[in-house]
């Protein structure tokens, strides 16, 4: 499990498997505005004492440089987010492959099958995630790789762990560190489904 520290938030995509809790918890719908949901953290955060929440957690399906929160968020439409800049500390993308970057040398990576199967073959989640994180000036936490879970439901204020190579990206978009937890490698490409190997 990680602890994440208060004054948190998490946006819970409606279409997302796993909805977390924290301090502030709100659900975003497929027709919910990218500034729709920058109004909210802003609120969130100015309801705090310091006026800052220290981790914004989102939650949705995702793929390389892709996250499907409300309408979508890319590159195309992130600009909104600059609006937090201050507000946030640290922003953890929660959902697949999101700092991925695709493409045929990728292909033989562990998860490379259940990408083909989905005919994910293209996408810079590293351009993607380091301009997010220069653009909201916050550290911020993203999947390379396919995540699963155990359950629907957490505990307030702890999510379940990664799968795979995890990076995190420093106001200034550089990776400052990176974590590998186990995989999810045996995805079943023909029933699409896979053993999470993190049991929480």
């Amino acid at each position: 499990m990680i602890t994440v520290s208060s004054p948190s938030m998490v946006l819970n995509d409606s279409r997302a498997v796993v909805n977390y809790r924290m301090d502030v918890t709100a659900t975003v719908h497929n027709n919910t505005s990218i500034q729709r949901m920058v109004d909210m953290i802003s609120r969130a955060a100015e309801d705090t004492r310091d006026g800052t929440l220290a981790n914004l957690v989102l939650t949705a399906h995702g793929s390389p440089a892709f996250f499907q929160l409300g309408v979508g968020l890319n590159a195309r439409t992130m600009a909104p987010f600059a609006d937090i800049k201050g507000k946030v500390d640290k922003i953890w993308f929660r959902g697949c492959l999101v700092a991925r970057i695709a493409g045929p040398h990728t292909e033989s990576h562990g998860d490379g099958a259940a990408l083909n199967a989905m005919k994910v073959t293209s996408g810079d989640g590293h351009v993607f995630v380091a301009s997010f994180a220069r653009l909201t000036g916050c550290y911020v936490v993203a999947p390379t790789e396919m995540q699963g879970s155990n359950r629907e439901f957490y505990p307030a204020g702890q999510m379940d762990s990664y799968e795979g190579l995890v990076l995190s990206y420093d106001p200034q978009g550089n990776i400052s560190w990176e974590q590998r937890y186990p995989s999810l490698y045996d995805y079943n490409t023909a029933a699409r489904t896979a053993r999470v190997p993190n049991q929480e």
